[in-house]
């Protein structure tokens, strides 16, 4: 783990022998159970689940009533694959070619030639495709919350610096949901309820990255009028029992990058807790590529849990460009040492990700585009950002503003498995 073992030790003697941790600039403590009184107004929490706040799936809400989403080739696998190379008919798999030996001739010739683009790095090389399904079932319900304050079923309007869109019913009937990366992805194979999509917390799990959250000021998690809410990426590794469960009540340190913390204010009413909208930014590790996951305008409605924690949404709003890098392209990836990722990597990736998962590249950036429902350009009346939903939970944990570091930081970026010192 990223903070030193003198410090861990430190913080566990001091809570043995009653000292207060809270003495370190920003710790958070647990709070009482019983009065929710809390010492000095302070809790911190650690993100321990997230997921994208979805619908349920599409053959049971009627969600797509256009079909799925198909990938290169429509037949799925690498067996199409060579549709995504640019203007390399060569690329396509010849008769009677088995697949394994398509698929190394295939990327052995393309990533020898720097001069052949493909559509997962160039997704705007190419168009619309209308393989790529989205969402057009009518009353399908979805996870989330009213982002830009009105329900545009009823009025038929776009609520001022978005675009028109249809919003959905909650899950439990509420108006209003505004949530178009559900809409982006509902109809695609991978990201219903047994798909491999929605399962990125697993890098979370290694200790490539990590959330925490810290209020100020909150005498009472019933009932606070004022609350300072803190929202950082987490800097060290999260912290696991032998069962592979998140701890609580953990020593955790911010990222000391500016880019990565963001304060804003917050009431919590009856045990809610709504936060006014702020940027935030965090970390995101796939296969080994560096991404960053930002949400503008982001807010969070949280419900606090017998347990010390808290439970709810995490919503706001993601720039197409930025969305379509972390979620499909990994066009602006960087390893361990934020140098840009090596362009086979990132290529492999991206085309990897899209065979596997059975989807389009150029399909999903279009559809985004068109989707989009946040933050309108006055000159152009076109949006940039999609309305981005994820249902988080969070456990009691210290909160320390430090730098930290340890001599097995090389191994924690690397993606590898670390070993446990507890």
């Amino acid at each position: 783990m990223r903070v030193n073992l003198a410090m861990r030790d430190f913080a566990a003697v001091a809570m043995l022998a009653g000292i207060a941790v809270l003495t370190l600039d920003g710790a958070a403590a647990a709070a009482d159970s019983g009065t929710n009184a809390l010492p000095g107004g302070q809790v911190g929490f650690v993100v321990s689940h997230i997921k994208y706040a979805l619908g349920k799936d599409a053959g049971e809400t009627g969600a797509c009533p256009d079909g799925m989403t198909e990938g290169y080739g429509k037949t799925g696998g690498y067996n199409g694959i060579g549709d995504v190379f640019v203007g390399k008919p060569d690329l396509q798999r010849q008769e009677g070619e088995v697949e394994d030996k398509y698929v190394q001739r295939v990327f052995t010739q393309a990533m020898s030639d720097p001069n052949t683009k493909n559509l997962c790095m160039n997704p705007e090389l190419g168009k619309s495709d209308p393989n790529f399904k989205t969402v057009t079932g009518k009353n399908v319900p979805v996870d989330g919350i009213d982002l830009d304050g009105q329900d545009s079923r009823i009025n038929g309007k776009a609520a001022p610096n978005t675009c028109p869109h249809d919003d959905f019913r909650g899950m439990s009937g509420e108006h209003g949901i505004d949530n178009q990366f559900y809409r982006l992805v509902g109809c695609s194979k991978s990201w219903q309820s047994t798909g491999l999509s929605n399962q990125y917390e697993i890098e979370m799990y290694t200790g490539a990255w990590g959330i925490l959250i810290t209020l100020k000021g909150a005498q009472d998690l019933r009932n606070a009028s004022n609350v300072e809410v803190g929202i950082y990426a987490n800097a060290d590794p999260i912290q696991l029992s032998p069962t592979r469960e998140a701890l609580p009540n953990a020593t955790y340190a911010r990222d000391q990058d500016p880019r990565f913390r963001a304060t804003t204010h917050g009431r919590i009413v009856n045990g809610v807790l709504t936060t006014d909208p702020v940027d935030v930014r965090f970390h995101v590790v796939t296969n080994s590529i560096h991404l960053e996951r930002p949400l503008q305008d982001a807010r969070l409605q949280m419900t606090f849990t017998p347990d010390g924690g808290m439970e709810g949404i995490l919503a706001g709003y993601t720039q197409v460009e930025e969305l379509y890098d972390f979620q499909y392209g990994f066009r602006n990836g960087k390893d361990a040492n934020g140098n840009p990722a090596s362009l086979q990597l990132r290529a492999g990736s991206s085309i990897g990700q899209a065979a596997v998962l059975g989807h389009t590249c150029q399909g999903a950036y279009y559809a985004m585009k068109q989707l989009a429902d946040g933050h309108r350009d006055p000159k152009t009346g076109q949006c940039s950002a999609l309305s981005t939903q994820y249902r988080i939970k969070a456990i009691p944990a210290f909160v320390v503003d430090a730098s930290t570091q340890s001599t097995n930081q090389d191994l924690e970026r690397s993606g590898a498995p670390k070993p446990d010192y507890r």
